[in-house]
């Protein structure tokens, strides 16, 4: 058996030596970078329509409600069907209804419920999606290679994360919103074939037991140590960083006074900061994830301060910069923990936990933090940064689980 020593000689970039993990790496890409240049684009055109903080902060709570609403029975599906053919589906549901959004802004129906409304069907693909995306990594590359798998598919979709509203504001700048939409349709349709061409394992016989059976199976799961010590640490972790995308409209728009180039240039340093997290991961793996979800509470807590501090474009996005990579690192530290303790033929209904944790916290946190703002911007930042100081305190109070040498790769022994 392999030791931990082994795993950290494994190139980070290994994984994609297996044609099965590049295919879905790039198709997942696609599809979440896509995700989240629709909400950025549907933000955006509520801004321009001189829509409210709250209305425009909502855009994040439609797009992940279904995940709070779903990611349960999506998990459980997951565990229980064709994995390719659920993706199939999923991504196919995703393409209509971006064209469908496409349409409405082409013909100028931005109303805030068309707009929110449309976003929403989009975030019920996504739902359904999420946690079978997560379960099907780790069998795409041989046992040893399974912790840079995941690590490098939480990086996926932490960088979309950033990446998809920088894409989106630059496209908003050069072309206009409603270009936004018919790209992530096109792109979405273009995921469909790529998931088709994945030859997948033998489908695993379905089980014995009922789906509520398997739903409660998969409940239970996630109650009790070590996955709910992950799931508090990182829901706390999450909170606080979604004050940066909820409310990177408001900054640019009302603050600093910047145009729609002006917002895809905050994006996109944003998103930089997530690329730079990409290089970084190998440093912080090999100081293991506590390490890593401190480290990045911290530094998330400075970038907050300095965006309630900012009021120069220069300024604001050093911090966006510096939110982008924490965000990343944070969150993957998150993923990488829970997929290192988890039984394979539980993998969909526990990552789906996580799928429901960031959608709840995202949805509520985007809304609130909106409400938040009508009494000030600053505040609202200021505020954000406490929270992500209470995330390097509960460092003592729920600890992630320590490596073992028992675990290949940083991964149980799939059964």
């Amino acid at each position: 058996m392999a030791s931990l020593g082994r795993s950290s000689r494994v190139s980070t970039w290994a994984p994609f030596a297996h044609a099965a993990f590049r295919i879905l790496f790039v198709a997942q890409l696609v599809a979440n970078v896509g995700r989240l240049m629709q909400a950025a684009g549907s933000a955006w055109a509520i801004q321009e329509n001189d829509g409210s903080p709250l209305q425009v902060s909502l855009i994040q709570t439609a797009t992940y409600v279904p995940l709070v609403a779903l990611g349960f029975v999506a998990g459980t599906l997951a565990d229980r069907l064709d994995r390719r053919r659920l993706l199939v589906a999923c991504q196919a549901w995703m393409a209509l209804s971006t064209a469908a959004l496409f349409v409405a802004t082409w013909l100028g129906w931005t109303d805030p419920r068309v707009v929110l409304a449309l976003t929403f069907a989009t975030g019920l693909g996504t739902a359904i999606a999420a946690p079978t995306w997560a379960a099907v990594q780790p069998s795409l590359v041989p046992r040893h290679l399974v912790g840079r798998a995941v690590a490098l598919n939480g990086l996926t979709f932490n960088v979309a994360q950033a990446a998809g509203p920088a894409i989106a504001g630059l496209v908003i700048a050069a072309l206009g919103t409603q270009w936004v939409f018919l790209i992530n349709a096109v792109t979405l349709a273009c995921t469909v074939p790529a998931v088709l061409a994945w030859k997948t394992p033998v489908p695993p016989a379905r089980p014995a037991e009922s789906f509520g059976q398997s739903l409660r199976a998969g409940l239970r799961s996630v109650v009790v140590a070590p996955q709910r010590r992950i799931l508090t640490r990182y829901a706390i972790f999450v909170v606080p960083a979604t004050a940066v995308m909820a409310l990177t409209p408001v900054l640019a728009g009302e603050r600093l006074g910047l145009t729609g180039g002006g917002f895809g240039a905050l994006l996109a340093l944003f998103g930089a900061g997530a690329a730079l997290a990409v290089t970084i991961w190998p440093r912080v793996e090999s100081r293991g994830e506590e390490w890593g979800l401190v480290a990045s509470a911290v530094v998330l807590a400075l970038a907050l301060v300095t965006a309630a501090l900012s009021t120069q474009p220069v300024v604001a996005g050093a911090a966006l910069l510096a939110a982008g990579a924490a965000f990343t690192l944070g969150s993957t530290c998150a993923f990488v923990a829970a997929q290192r303790v988890v039984d394979d033929a539980m993998r969909a209904r526990v990552m789906a936990a996580y799928t429901v944790t960031s959608g709840a916290a995202v949805a509520a946190g985007s809304a609130g933090w909106g409400l938040v703002a009508r009494t000030g911007l600053a505040g609202a930042f200021a505020i954000a940064a406490v929270l992500a100081v209470i995330t390097v305190a509960a460092h003592f109070r729920w600890p992630l689980p320590a490596r073992t040498e028992e675990e290949e790769g940083g991964f149980t022994e799939p059964q």
